[in-house]
């Protein structure tokens, strides 16, 4: 019977050592991944000592009764305490790859939504659609930058807000003919 209490002291110690130790290097990634450099000292010593007493002394009560079950059973969840941060980081990046990214915003999103306000508040003001026009046409929105440069040629029938709306036209013509796509001017 010596060599049974000797034997289950141990598998205690060394389960517990075990697991502790598991902890403690998940503390580690956490620190890593807070930006810290380290986990603090007694930080780290209280999560090892209270994980190592734990599972001291439950499996020194249940390997007596039952050990190869208490054997397996500290394996599988130390396999588990390894393993299960690790899955999770990658179902994490799969998740993620699958997740559609959110659809930019164009730099001059902002100006445009701003221009559109002024507009809104003032229809009689030439100056909202031209410049609206013309950021659309950055953008790349091409239909929205021809009512643009129409809705500014009827405010200001001049021949630059007319030849804007003509060529506008002339190349939304020329984009829907040609299945290429857009050819830049210039």
């Amino acid at each position: 019977m010596p060599e049974l209490t000797f034997g289950v002291i141990l598998f205690c110690s060394l389960s517990g050592l075990a697991f502790s130790g598991a902890a403690l290097w998940l503390l580690g990634r956490k620190a890593k991944v807070s930006r810290r450099r380290k986990a603090h000292f007694p930080h780290a010593f209280f999560a090892g000592s209270v994980t190592f007493t734990l599972v001291y002394f439950i499996n020194r009560m249940a390997f007596p009764a039952r050990p190869k079950a208490t054997v397996f059973l500290n394996l599988l969840l130390l396999a588990a305490v390894l393993t299960v941060p690790v899955l999770i980081k990658r179902l994490r990046k799969k998740l993620l790859r699958r997740r559609p990214k959110a659809a930019k915003k164009h730099p001059r999103y902002a100006e445009a939504a701003a221009l559109e306000r002024m507009f809104g508040q003032d229809p009689l003001n030439a100056f909202c659609p031209e410049k609206l026009s013309e950021i659309y046409e950055e953008m790349g929105e091409h239909e929205k930058a021809l009512a643009a440069a129409e809705q500014a040629a009827k405010l200001d029938p001049s021949v630059k807000n007319k030849w804007r709306a003509d060529d506008l036209r002339k190349e939304i013509h020329e984009r829907k003919s040609h299945k290429g796509g857009w050819k830049r001017r210039g």
